[in-house]
């Protein structure tokens, strides 16, 4: 069931029309008896979802148990009910008699009267106009009861020509309104979409030039349901609108334009058929008329991607929803940062911490310490972040719902990606939307965790005054201590001084070093060095060559696999060597800007797995290979000790 089903049933039965007004991010009619003071019904829709809410009194809690009823959500009042109409086991009659029932439980008492004594004045007439032909005994002479004979019912053909019987006078017909009208196919399905775009074809370049503009109390009519006249009268305004003067006219005349145009009717081709479109929602604009414009922007929606415009066209049409989207991405994907996610939080929170400390005065941390408690909600095992935000889900969408469309060739399979949270399928004709969802405890749940938050990162860092607790699932406040606890760590390890040193600079400060002292020895301590340095640089030489046989010989013992296998570079096998082999290794490290500590600490990470434990110690200025690991590591990389 559709919504402009309802709205029509109450247009014809109760003479009542709906006005819709845009409220609160979805569109709404209250439906009120003339003369009450309260409305009996409203007409809901919200992100492509119908509802209707009817007051029922005290039947209310027995009728909210029923298939597809339920208790309202829009009045919060216990009076009142819920009716999803998209819901497969609602039941039509049992709706229509529910909506009836609230109709006449909300008409004035005045109004009741009148009509009771109106009814009894015109029974009275009718009884007293009535011919008292047949009157019986019975077998023991008693009077049988005065019945009247009902006239038989006149049963007609529903169609435009027995309409036109009944009119005043007889119309001319015009020969293609005439064509049009036999052209109907009562056999036809869907009859009414398909007649509708058949006789629009017929008529898509038929002009007339009516003068009466006829009104059509049905909303949402097809060319069947009108009369001769105001089918002239609507050729004649379109043929206007076509010319360029556009004459202000009810909702019944924009629909069916907007119908044609959907269905490329009187169109030159897609594009042709968008101008037109935004065309006549500009002028309806004009007229300031929201029972139209509420249905603008779905029609525009759903043409720009059945029809497959390219996406730089489409996206400004969706503006709403994107940033929706986008806001609800950047809450569940775990891709945005700090200031992303309280931007985004801005959005849906009924509460923000603008006053916490924290915030006002170093704001970047304020944005770290988020996405830190943020990442501990959404990797929490019970998705904690599906509670408190919501999901990516797929709802069935009915193309072009707010007027009358038929294809010839209707598109069966397609993708149109807007935004990594919102894609439009078709898969065999049936087409969905998959778009963020939120969660049903949204509202109440992110401003108490917001709440907290605040509170005990103003407790953690010692800041502000303190709030008082709000009720919030434990796992939520677990959540956010634990964050709050990492990112302190965090800074703790930031705070710790760091020890850089350059490298590149080490040479001129050696270099600096000598030329003062150079320049502070007297001639006898120059000649002394001289002789100290001849003599260092023999034993030097003699040292290098028996390293070097020595490392000749340890690299003959060594397994050529072994330390590749074990991950040692160039650096740390030769330090392993030295250190094996007793040999100095001060110079090798200076000479490749290398620090004994970090090299030593390489090794025994990447050995740590074979041995178990740290093979070389190491206090900063001397290294040696611990003996009781001396075999074993001798073992691991294939030397034989003598």
């Amino acid at each position: 069931m559709r919504l402009a089903e309802v709205a029509d049933y109450i247009q014809s039965k109760y003479d009542i029309e709906a006005s819709y007004v845009d409220l609160a991010g979805q569109t709404l009619a209250a439906v009120t008896v003339p003369g009450a003071n309260e409305s009996f019904a409203l007409l809901l829709k919200k992100d492509g979802r119908e509802t209707v809410e009817l007051k029922c009194g005290s039947l209310a809690k027995f009728l909210a148990t029923q298939p597809a009823f339920g208790p309202a959500v829009f009045m919060q009042d216990p009076a009142w009910i819920r009716v999803d109409l998209a819901n497969p086991a609602l039941n039509d009659r049992f709706f229509y008699k529910t909506l009836d029932s609230a109709y006449q439980s909300s008409r004035p008492l005045e109004v009741v009267k009148n009509e009771d004594i109106n009814r009894r004045e015109s029974s009275e007439e009718i009884e007293n106009s009535q011919e008292h032909e047949i009157y019986l005994l019975d077998d023991e002479g008693d009077d049988f009861q005065e019945e009247v004979i009902p006239k038989r019912p006149a049963f007609f053909k529903d169609s435009d020509f027995d309409r036109l019987l009944a009119e005043k006078g007889k119309p001319v017909i015009p020969k293609g309104i005439k064509q049009m009208q036999e052209a109907y196919d009562y056999l036809a399905i869907p009859r009414r979409e398909s007649n509708f775009y058949r006789q629009g074809m017929l008529m898509a370049n038929y002009e007339d030039d009516f003068a009466q503009m006829v009104p059509i109390n049905k909303q949402r009519p097809v060319y069947h349901d009108l009369t001769v006249d105001q089918l002239r009268s609507y050729f004649s305004w379109r043929t206007k609108f076509r010319q360029g003067k556009y004459k202000p006219a009810s909702a019944a005349y924009v629909y069916l334009l907007a119908s044609e145009l959907v269905c490329q009717i009187g169109v030159k081709d897609k594009a042709d058929g968008l101008r037109q479109l935004r065309l006549l929602f500009a002028k309806c604009a004009e007229q300031k008329d929201i029972s139209i414009g509420w249905q603008q922007k779905h029609i525009l929606q759903n043409y720009l991607v059945y029809y497959g415009f390219p996406l730089e066209e489409i996206r400004p049409d969706f503006d709403d929803e994107l940033m929706r989207g986008e806001v609800y991405h950047n809450l569940l994907s775990g891709e945005a940062s700090g200031q992303e996610l309280y931007q985004a939080i801005c959005c849906l929170s009924a509460y923000l911490p603008k006053n916490n400390p924290l915030l006002k005065k170093e704001p970047e941390k304020f944005y770290e310490l988020l996405a830190q408690v943020w990442q501990k909600v959404r990797l929490n095992p019970y998705q904690l972040l599906k509670l408190l935000i919501g999901e990516k889900t797929t709802l069935p969408v009915e193309m072009f719902a707010d007027t009358v469309f038929f294809s010839l060739d209707p598109v069966k399979d397609a993708e149109i990606i807007l935004a990594p949270g919102f894609v439009y399928r078709c898969q065999g004709g049936q087409w969905s939307n998959e778009v963020y969802w939120p969660s049903s405890r949204q509202r109440q749940l992110l401003a108490n965790f917001m709440h907290e938050f605040d509170r005990l990162s103003r407790q953690a860092f010692k800041q502000g005054r303190a709030l008082k607790e709000k009720e919030l699932p434990p796992a939520f406040k677990q959540a956010i201590m634990q964050g709050i606890a990492d990112y302190q760590e965090i800074l703790a390890e930031r705070a710790r001084p760091k020890v850089k040193i350059n490298m590149a600079s080490l040479d001129q400060i050696r270099a600096d070093a000598a030329e003062t002292k150079e320049s502070l020895l007297t001639e006898e301590e120059r000649q002394l060095e001289a002789e100290e340095a001849e003599k260092n640089t023999s034993e030097s030489n003699k040292q290098a060559s028996e390293s070097s046989a020595a490392e000749e010989k340890m690299a003959k013992d060594i397994d050529e696999s072994a330390a590749s296998d074990l991950g040692l570079d160039e650096n740390e096998e030769q330090l392993l060597l030295a250190l094996f082999s007793g040999q100095p290794y001060q110079d090798f490290l200076r000479q490749r800007h290398l620090l004994l500590s970090v090299v030593v600490d390489q090794i025994n990470e990447k050995i740590f797995d074979e041995i178990g434990d740290a093979v070389i110690d190491c206090d900063g200025q001397k290294a040696k290979i611990v003996e009781d690991y001396r075999s074993d590591l001798a073992d691991l990389l294939g030397i034989e000790e003598k």
